[in-house]
């Protein structure tokens, strides 16, 4: 048994877990550089406060199969995020203090997958992180590419996690 936070926590087998979020994108175009959605928050991503584990995968849904070159930037701890369609002008030094990883569709074996209009990106992350709380947080970012989605909700990024 151990004691978080004043909390006795009995250690168990790693807990694997899926969270979804669907950012509010613009149904329209994007300029390279520009943020894709705003905060997303991916609650529960630690089991306890302070915990973490080991990101497996990040896989994203591109209801408008722009097929574009995406970055997730993922951190400890909530931070000021940037305006959907506002230029990536990145986060301030003291934000990017707790920025655990980026994540980038380009660095996917498969690369982005067709299944019709509809495409999605399976990466493979395989990183471990440790959370202030219990949630991640994180933006997209599309650094080189121009996408224009048809919906507010064309985006879906899921991150699948194997907790402590």
């Amino acid at each position: 048994m151990e004691l978080i936070n004043g909390t006795y926590w009995i250690p168990v087998a790693t807990a694997s877990k899926t969270i979804s979020q669907t950012p509010t994108v613009t149904a329209g175009a994007y300029t390279a550089g520009d943020a894709v959605g705003g905060l997303l928050t991916f609650a529960g991503a630690a089991r306890y406060p302070g915990g973490g584990g080991v990101m497996k995968n990040v896989f994203i849904v591109d209801d408008a199969g722009q097929d574009a070159e995406l970055e997730l930037w993922l951190f400890n701890q909530t931070f000021t995020a940037i305006a959907d369609n506002a230029a990536w002008s990145g986060v301030s030094e003291a934000d990017l203090e707790n920025c655990i990883g980026v994540v980038s569709t380009e660095t996917s074996d498969q690369g982005w997958m067709a299944a019709g209009t509809p495409s999605v990106c399976d990466i493979e992350v395989a990183k471990g992180y440790n959370l202030v709380g219990t949630s991640l947080f994180g933006q997209l970012v599309s650094p080189t590419d121009t996408p224009t989605f048809a919906a507010t909700d064309d985006v879906t990024v899921k991150v699948m996690l194997l907790q402590d």
